[in-house]
């Protein structure tokens, strides 16, 4: 081909890739803000199907449980010791989970994370050792460990800067409309084959585990569909972005250390507040939850459009004061009706804007050490909150009055906040920043 075809050639793809940019514009345009949730690489579609897959399979194993050693004749205490097995070998885990999935591939680390919760689901399913139950419990810490930074560095890469927070929002949304509705699901399986198959009870709650057996394998499979990504290079240049990186990744790990303190203290103990102050009963506190979950999902969708508008950390901000004073008016307010709703408000403002302070820790990293962030930073979360809940348990059992924890709770979120707000309001977007500081980075 000649020097003038080639130039021919050249220009007729640039107006290829030019108008099919457009067209993929105008599509937007015409969805208006739901249409920015369309149009997703396969990739990102088999991720968001395979983190579903993946949560609904946990929360599935997670929610029957505690029924299904009690089927057994064993004891809550039993199902409290698990927990505690679980959560260890998870924080343990994230100490270098991160890092190997950047070292080497995330891709390969998801599929490795998926097999030691899949092995541990199996053991809850064919076995009824206290002994292997103890085994399954590690393996999926372990698992759960290895999966929370590979995946979210992986989801990050599968779309572009602009597109980000809307598909870590969908993936959340996906979350929050599942784990709404496995508490139906859990609860209807053991029935259905208790009732229709003549199941003994301990065998009909096997089913959910074979369920989940099922869901594991589909999520490693369409896992096993994604592209291969390439493991970062031990390259002179990536060292030095992964040293600079190191300040940002505490600035962000900071303030999460506080709000994981405050959670662990209040939220665990929720259930117990409502049964305390208001006599209620299992059935009803399990369906506020499950409300819950479902506002999140729609307050979730048009989350990313407000960031774009206000910005980032100013919407975030702004989301969880909500979500303080909603908190600190829960005690005081004698009414259940109006409890519920500022319990649920809170829960929302304070969870919801979790997709776009990923997204925004995302953008702000390099590629090169995007994992090793997340395992950072979600380590800086469950220490301080494994130590409210236990510290947690003294002070709501010391305090009759069931106010004390909420006032804690909100000092420390408090200081989360301002400390959010200190690092990172000069980081918003460009527009969103402040005058002088978007001078600064018009004059560099």
């Amino acid at each position: 081909m000649g020097e003038c075809d080639k130039k021919i050639s050249l220009k007729n793809n640039n107006y290829i890739i030019y108008f099919g940019i457009l067209a993929d514009e105008m599509a937007k345009k015409k969805g208006g803000f739901i249409g920015k949730y369309r149009g997703f690489r396969r990739d990102a579609k088999y991720m968001i199907m395979a983190g579903q897959v993946e949560h609904l399979s946990y929360a599935l194993n997670g929610f029957v449980l505690v029924l299904y050693l009690n089927v057994l004749g064993y004891s809550n205490v039993l199902f409290g010791t698990l927990a505690l097995v679980m959560e260890i070998s998870h924080v343990i885990v994230l100490l270098c989970s991160g890092f190997l999935a950047d070292r080497f591939s995330r891709r390969r680390m998801l599929l490795f994370a998926a097999s030691f919760g899949t092995a541990g689901i199996m053991i809850f399913a064919f076995s009824e050792s206290v002994n292997l139950f103890f085994v399954a419990a590690v393996l999926m810490g372990v698992g759960s460990g290895f999966w929370g930074p590979a995946y979210s560095a992986l989801l990050a890469e599968k779309t572009n800067s602009k597109r980000r927070s809307y598909l870590f929002s969908l993936n959340s949304m996906m979350g929050h409309l599942g784990s709404g509705s496995i508490t139906l699901v859990g609860g209807f399986i053991p029935l259905l084959f208790m009732s229709q198959f003549r199941f003994q009870p301990a065998n009909a709650y096997r089913m959910i585990f074979m369920l989940a057996l099922i869901m594991m394998f589909v999520g490693m499979f369409l896992i096993y569909q994604l592209k291969k990504d390439k493991p970062r290079r031990a390259e002179k240049e990536a060292e030095i972005d992964t040293r600079k990186a190191w300040p940002l990744i505490i600035k962000f790990a900071i303030p999460t250390a506080f709000t994981g303190l405050g959670a662990g203290l209040l939220v665990p103990y929720f259930p117990i507040y409502f049964k305390l102050r208001f006599e209620l009963e299992i059935e009803s506190i399990g369906i506020i939850f499950a409300l819950l979950a479902y506002i999140m999902v729609m307050m979730t969708i048009y989350l990313p459009r407000l960031a774009e508008k206000r910005g980032t950390v100013l919407t975030t901000t702004l989301f969880h004061l909500s979500a303080i004073c909603a908190m600190i008016s829960m005690p005081f307010t004698p009414w259940l009706s109006i409890v519920v709703f500022l319990f649920i408000f809170r829960a929302a403002m304070m969870n919801v804007p979790g997709p776009i302070m990923t997204s925004f820790m995302m953008g702000n990293i390099t590629r090169e050490i995007r994992a090793t962030a997340l395992s950072a930073v979600a380590f800086s979360w469950m220490v301080p909150h494994a130590v409210g809940i236990f510290i947690g348990g003294f002070i709501w059992d010391m305090d009759p009055t069931l106010r004390l924890p909420f006032y804690i709770s909100t000092v420390l979120y408090v200081v989360s906040i301002v400390i959010y707000i200190a690092y990172f309001y000069k980081m918003d977007d460009k527009k969103h920043a402040p005058i002088f500081y978007r001078q600064r980075l018009q004059n560099k």
